[in-house]
């Protein structure tokens, strides 16, 4: 009996083990199964980005053309399938996959993962509300307060606690370096170096606009113009126009730029409280003589539709009179192609209080609006408040000049 027993007992820890075995080795296959699965689906994810970033880099390079094409990498395959979508948007499509061999089945399954953007080339200027291509040395100072991005293809300096509520980009970097104990500015938004972007010259869409605008009529009489003139703009949507060497007239904006752009070749002057959607391009100076606000204010109502945009491709001033010495509220998107925003006199005129502005700034060469001494405050001209126009994250002006800056739309996988 004792060896009966003896042999059930070695039987049952043998098929004990057994099964044990079975399961070890059933796990161990699950667990390589499993291994093998992500493996391969991360290379698959891999190879689907590459493929995405690929065709963003031939897209930026080849812009507003349809394409199509296979992609390896990481034994995976892609196809891409690139499709114009709008004038300024272009899609991109990945589909990528790769072999699964499954132990189960004894086979290889293929797995598979999709991919799209939306991309658009163009984005307005006004995007950024602060954008110079060389700040020129001018500084930041306790007291200025911008809100809105903030960009410059050349070095962000500062003095004291300047604050910016948006993020601030500098392609040579910040002085002092924002991580020194030295620098006291705060940016609430962030900061990034390393960013360059190009500022844009080419106004042929702009200056198209106002020809069709003008339909022929007289210049100086709608939209084009080449004599010296001043717009006084009315809460109505009118304004009281004076062109050099006439009496001054009330017209309808929507009148005189039926398209929403005016072009000139001389100066022009601004002022009053504008109602409406257009720009106005120079390749002279654009003075701004007193108050230049919207009818609607957006700081009120974030869904009025008024909307300026100044471009000149000379200087943008702040004049040197009686009405800007106590204060300037401007409420428009602001260009300078190849010079400044500026104040007349900055250094010899009284110290005149705020520039309060609502929009965006953009300028070739930062133009001062004031002097200060470091640490001792302002000594003329005028301190700055500010503030993006939110609206400008969607929208702008109609006709306003566009960067040439790729951007991701969206983005779904």
């Amino acid at each position: 009996m004792l060896g009966k027993g003896a042999i059930l007992v070695v039987f049952g820890f043998i098929l004990a083990f057994s099964m044990y075995q079975v399961r070890m080795s059933s796990n161990v296959m699950a667990t390589a199964d499993n291994f093998n699965t992500e493996f391969v689906e991360t290379m698959i994810h891999e190879t689907a980005l590459s493929a995405m970033n690929f065709a963003i880099n031939k897209v930026w390079q080849t812009e507003n053309t349809s394409d199509s094409y296979l992609f390896r990498a990481n034994s995976c395959s892609s196809q891409v399938d690139v499709f114009i979508v709008g004038a300024d948007t272009t899609q991109i499509r990945v589909r990528t996959w790769g072999y699964l061999f499954d132990t189960e089945m004894q086979e290889f399954r293929k797995e598979e993962r999709d991919m799209s953007a939306f991309l658009a080339y163009n984005m307005p200027v006004s995007k950024y509300f602060w954008f110079s291509d060389d700040e020129k040395g001018v500084f930041w100072i306790t007291g200025d307060t911008v809100w809105g991005p903030v960009h410059t293809n050349k070095t962000i300096k500062t003095d004291g606690n300047p604050v910016f509520y948006g993020k601030v980009t500098a392609k040579l970097g910040f002085s002092p370096d924002p991580t020194s104990k030295k620098n006291e500015a705060d940016y609430f938004g962030g900061w990034e170096a390393g960013v360059e972007i190009e500022i844009p010259t080419d106004m042929s869409s702009l200056t198209n606009a106002a020809i069709a605008g003008n339909g022929g009529a007289p210049k100086n009489t709608k939209s084009i113009y080449d004599k010296v003139v001043t717009f006084d703009f009315q809460s109505d949507g009118s304004v009281i126009r004076t062109v050099s060497g006439s009496p001054p007239d009330t017209v309808l904006v929507t009148d005189i730029a039926p398209t929403g752009a005016i072009i000139s070749s001389k100066d022009i002057r601004v002022k009053g409280t504008f109602n409406g959607n257009t720009t106005i391009y120079t390749t002279g100076n654009i003075w701004i003589d007193d108050d230049l606000v919207y009818a609607d204010n957006p700081k009120n109502n974030p869904n009025s539709d008024d909307l300026l945009g100044l471009v000149a491709k000379d200087y943008i001033y702040i004049t040197d009179n009686a009405a800007n010495n106590t204060d300037v509220h401007i409420q428009a998107a602001i260009m300078s192609i190849e010079r400044s925003f500026t104040a007349q006199n900055y250094n010899s005129r009284p110290i005149a209080g705020i520039i309060d502005l609502t929009g965006s700034v953009c300028q070739y060469h930062r133009g001062p609006v004031g002097t200060f001494s470091f640490g001792g405050g302002i000594h003329s001209g005028f301190l700055k408040r500010y503030r993006f126009d939110p609206r400008f994250s969607t929208l702008s002006p109609t006709n306003f000049p566009y960067l040439k800056s790729l951007r991701l739309v969206s983005w779904w996988e």
